[in-house]
């Protein structure tokens, strides 16, 4: 089994380079020679910032306090992961959220044909608003036929396409709720309307989210309930041990592994109790394995109650709005919203401006000059509900000088932070290090080639600040707030 896997449900490995592609806009060569002149990452790495912003000291955080602007901005990042990455296709997973209309028909066999015949939904089945998949355990049926209809894509999973119809089979449960239809099977028919991904964070290549919310939750659960000398089941959490042991002789040992026993982990731990020890062969290595604790799915329910969430579901809602404020500026952005900028550096803002006006935004500003162009300033910025400015090319100009200036200011204020911190230097040469491995793994031919891949303006600064230094400062920041019940189990995934 990957190492990767031992530790978290399987996911899809959704690379940085595949999800980025659609969206990347290679920088013109002019541009690229133009910003080689000044290095933005040598300045930020080797300049006194402390001359240019003024960063008040955090000695602490309430939890309590930090709630509902962490839940607006998760929201807000949602939103923006959506609309960036996906398009029409609507995955269903925890975490996601979706609206959709629904119809059904009741499918019978006769003299060698199938009948189809049509059936009024329930009001509140037919337009459904906000539906949260897996976040009730009545609907699991419906939510794991539903996860596999639609069309299936490069990786193995099925989407729908929003504002498409889906047709799918289920037989309902055998359950007095859905009265004559018990038992009986129904072709589905599905319009999504309306649709927002699950959080999703990026790091390494891979989307880490699956991964890290995972391992908060098994640890939390473990660590709030009563174990038990009872069998494993699907849906128990476990602690084990495991070796990998490789045909060259060589092996890996891995302690205190946690996982939630659910997909393909039921096949390989389901009858197995605390103190068991068994093996299994996959291939290349042997990897033995050894149950130390088990906590059944039913006591964890309860633990969780008992810490006041009302499902498991909602713990891990909490969980990956914590994933969002450690690893994707959540907690960075309220840590330093006090942060005062004392000047711009007119260098910084120089290659910003160039960089920024080859990569960002380019389809919506080179769509509204466009429209401008056709059918005056006017009625453009009448159009785009624009007000306070005189053409679009002003309010264009002001738009990006102000997303330029907002860059810099996270550029100056988390480098300083890190560098206040003592982890500045350390986190580059981690940072050089993961670079190389990115460019090996991925067969670029040159530096700048991989650096483009992996952020839309190609600078290195930002690629350093958005995949090392905003994180680490989450997690540092993390330590700092008080009155998470779960603190205790978040673990440092940077510090290996």
């Amino acid at each position: 089994m990957d190492n990767a896997k031992k530790n978290t449900k399987k996911a899809v490995i959704i690379t940085i380079t595949a999800v980025l592609a659609a969206a990347l806009i290679i920088v013109p060569l002019v541009i690229i020679f133009t910003a080689r002149k000044f290095s933005p990452i040598d300045f930020l790495m080797k300049e006194d910032l402390s001359a240019y912003v003024d960063v008040e000291t955090i000695e602490s955080m309430n939890y309590d306090e930090l709630r509902e602007p962490l839940k607006s901005g998760y929201d807000v990042f949602r939103v923006s992961i959506t609309e960036t990455y996906f398009g029409t296709s609507v995955y269903i997973e925890e975490g996601s959220t979706l609206d959709f209309t629904l119809s059904a028909e009741l499918v019978t066999e006769k003299d060698g044909t199938t009948e189809y015949t049509q059936i009024e939904l329930p009001d509140e089945y037919s337009k459904v608003i906000g539906y949260r998949p897996y976040s009730n355990k009545d609907n699991l049926f419906f939510d794991k036929a539903l996860s596999q209809a639609g069309s299936e894509d490069d990786y193995g999973s099925y989407y729908l396409t929003r504002d498409s119809e889906t047709e799918f089979n289920l037989t309902l449960p055998e359950i007095e709720a859905y009265g004559e239809y018990a038992g009986k099977t129904l072709r589905f028919t599905i319009k999504v309307t309306d649709y927002v991904a699950r959080y999703i964070y990026l790091y390494n290549g891979s989307d880490n989210s699956v991964t890290v919310v995972s391992d908060w939750f098994c640890r939390t659960v473990a660590g709030i309930t009563e174990k038990s000398s009872e069998k494993i089941e699907a849906g128990d959490i476990i602690i084990y041990d495991c070796t990998d042991k490789y045909k060259d002789g060589t092996k890996d040992e891995f302690k205190d592994l946690c996982l939630e026993v659910d997909g393909e982990y039921v096949e390989y731990f389901e009858g197995y109790a605390e103190g068991d020890t068994f093996s299994e062969d996959f291939g290349e290595v042997t990897t033995d394995f050894t149950v130390k604790a088990v906590f059944k799915r039913d006591d964890a329910d309860e633990a969780i109650k008992k810490i006041g969430y009302d499902s498991a579901f909602d713990l891990r809602e909490e969980l990956r709005i914590w994933c969002y404020a450690v690893y994707s500026d959540g907690l960075t952005v309220i840590a330093t919203e006090n942060a005062e900028v004392l000047s711009y550096p007119e260098k910084l803002i120089s290659v910003y401006t160039k960089l920024e006006d080859a990569t960002w935004e380019t389809e919506f500003r080179e769509s509204a000059a466009s429209f401008a162009d056709t059918f005056g300033d006017d009625t453009a910025l009448s159009s785009y509900g624009i007000t306070g400015f005189e053409t679009m090319e002003d309010y264009l100009d002001d738009l990006l000088k102000s997303h330029v200036e907002t860059l810099v200011r996270e550029l100056l204020v988390t480098y300083y932070l890190a560098d206040d911190l003592g982890v500045l230097d350390e986190l580059y040469a981690r940072y050089e290090k993961s670079l190389e491995d990115y460019i090996e793994s991925g067969d670029f031919s040159s530096r700048s080639e991989a650096l483009e891949s992996l952020y839309a303006n190609g600078d290195e600064a930002c690629i350093f600040y958005t995949n090392f230094i905003s994180p680490i400062l989450g997690v540092k920041y993390a330590g700092m707030v008080t009155g998470v019940p779960f603190a205790e189990y978040i673990a440092d995934s940077y510090a290996s």
